[in-house]
């Protein structure tokens, strides 16, 4: 069984790796089911019976995902980064990729150990007086293929969805990709293709592909926590893409793309919840137009545990990443006004005494007729100690100019304020602070998960409220969690558990949900 704490990054392979150059004379694979049968702590039927229910990746697959084959000359970092490849699939984890000496060449060991993938059932969430439930049928691995399927009946605060989902990582054995969704809810319906063959490693000096995407449903505006306003949305994007990798200096990703950008979002019969009278309906926009995209990333990446989750190996890409977008939409090309549409991002990971570092700056927005508009700006800084036990802490500031009618910037437990429900505080603009320490109780309890505890604060304010109350100064709470991380079922499966006190007296605030914090 794995399970492993460090305080310190660790790469698959040394660095200075000996072997490198010498021509790989064969590959050699060990997939393992999701439990150890020959270990007696998982012997029982229990986890025998889910073995015989799953169906391990096959090597035919995981050999169409690596980056080498027989006869290359082997390269340790090739090999980490096909190990990132395939834990990058989600169903995948731990992944080690090594070599060993054999006559003039050698032969590279892959250990790959799966997840469990099938869920068929149900969830439930809760975040303050906010639920949904959902029944699932969804395999993420098919027969060992690494095709997902999914069938799901979704109900929420907004809306009760049927969905379906097929994706597949290598089309045809190829290095396209392809994912297909039809959605059919109780206020419209969405549609989505998209068809790439990506920078599916930093090598990759092309990509290409293009994606479709058709929604009708209702938006909601929220005050307080309830929906104040809505109405209809129609939206239709279309993208093309052509990109390619740039010169740059060693251990440096450059890469620019050019395509099409159609981005067409038309709004109806907004109203008011509470009352008969309309509400003023968002403007229309129609960007239509070519794209330029640019990205710089650094070839810094290590493999992490005890961030996110307790155990599971997590990459992160250290140093610099840099992302910026443009659209050039006018008339002429089928959009509504000539239009400018930007974004951009940065990011930065830094790993300092057992600390992982990380800051992000972003923007979005347009420049409609040469006047600001819809423009989202933010910044996150964020510090998690390493391993079983520690201190978190996230300082989240985002504001706006000229939001557009449709858009909030709320505050509430789904955005870190725990102590209060979704969408509770209204505004244009929101910052909110989050200072956690956890440890780890039980490792592997019942080789099926890891669990600790986590006492929290959160402080938050948000302000330019236009539907609903601001915060009216900081709002405070504090509370305790449980986070368990689900080793066996997929490395991006943890489930938090939280209950907060607000400042205001106003009872508990009970959080239950599948996605991390940090």
């Amino acid at each position: 069984m794995f399970i492993a704490f460090v305080g310190n990054a660790f790469a698959e392979v040394p660095a200075g790796d000996y072997l490198s150059g010498r021509p790989i004379l064969r590959i050699e694979y060990q997939q393992s089911n999701i439990f150890d049968t020959s270990d007696p702590s998982t012997s029982s039927w229990p986890y025998r019976l889910a073995n015989a229910l799953h169906v391990t990746s096959r090597e035919a697959f995981i050999r169409s995902m690596i980056l080498f084959s027989e006869g290359e000359p082997w390269d340790p970092v090739i090999a980490a980064e096909s190990a990132r490849i395939l834990r990058s699939l989600d169903f995948l984890n731990p992944v080690f990729i090594e070599a060993r000496p054999e006559s003039e060449g050698v032969v590279v060991s892959i250990r790959t150990h799966d997840q469990w993938t099938l869920q068929l059932g149900a969830k439930f969430g809760i975040q303050g007086s906010r639920k949904n439930y959902s029944v699932k049928f969804e395999e993420e691995n098919f027969l060992g293929w690494g095709r997902g399927i999914t069938l799901e009946y979704r109900k929420d605060h907004e809306r009760s969805t049927w969905t379906y989902i097929y994706s597949d990582p290598n089309l045809f054995g190829s290095r396209w990709r392809g994912r297909v969704l039809f959605a059919d809810a109780s206020d419209g319906h969405r549609e989505e293709v998209l068809a790439e063959r990506p920078f599916f490693s930093l090598a990759t000096p092309k990509a290409w592909g293009g994606e479709w995407k058709n929604w009708r449903q209702i938006e909601y505006l929220y005050g307080d926590g309830n929906q104040v306003a809505g109405g209809h949305r129609d939206f239709r994007l279309l993208r093309l893409w052509w990109g390619t990798r740039l010169p740059a200096p060693e251990k440096t990703v450059r890469r620019l793309s050019a395509g099409f950008h159609l981005d067409d979002r038309k709004f109806s019969d907004w109203y008011r919840e509470s009352s008969p009278a309309p509400f003023p309906t968002p403007d229309n926009v129609k960007i239509s137009g070519p794209r330029l995209d640019f990205e710089q990333s650094e070839d810094r990446y290590e493999v992490l545990s005890g961030f996110r989750g307790w155990s599971a190996q997590e990459d992160i890409a250290f140093g610099n990443t840099l992302r910026a977008g443009v659209t050039f939409s006018h008339p002429e090309f089928g959009g509504d006004i000539p239009r400018l549409v930007f974004e951009g991002s940065w990011a930065y990971r830094v790993q300092k005494n057992g600390w992982l570092l990380m800051g992000d700056i972003w923007t979005s927005g347009r420049l409609d007729d040469g006047s600001a508009a819809n423009v989202i700006t933010g910044f996150q800084a964020a510090a998690s100690q390493l391993g079983p036990r520690g201190w978190q802490l996230r300082l989240l500031v985002e504001d706006s100019i000229d939001l557009d009618r449709e858009n909030q910037l709320t505050l509430g437990a789904d955005r870190g304020l725990r102590g209060w429900d979704p969408d509770i505080f209204d505004g244009t603009g929101r910052a909110v602070f989050n200072l956690q320490w956890r440890t780890l109780l039980k490792e592997e309890f019942l080789n099926l998960f890891s669990i600790g505890i986590v006492l929290f604060a959160d402080a938050g304010k948000t302000w330019g409220a236009r539907v609903g109350p601001g915060t009216d100064g900081i709002r405070v709470d504090a509370g305790v969690g449980l986070l368990a991380d689900m080793t066996h079922i997929g490395v991006s499966n943890v489930l938090r558990l939280d209950v907060a006190l607000p400042d205001d007296g106003g009872g508990v605030t009970i959080i239950v949900t599948s996605s991390a914090l940090f």
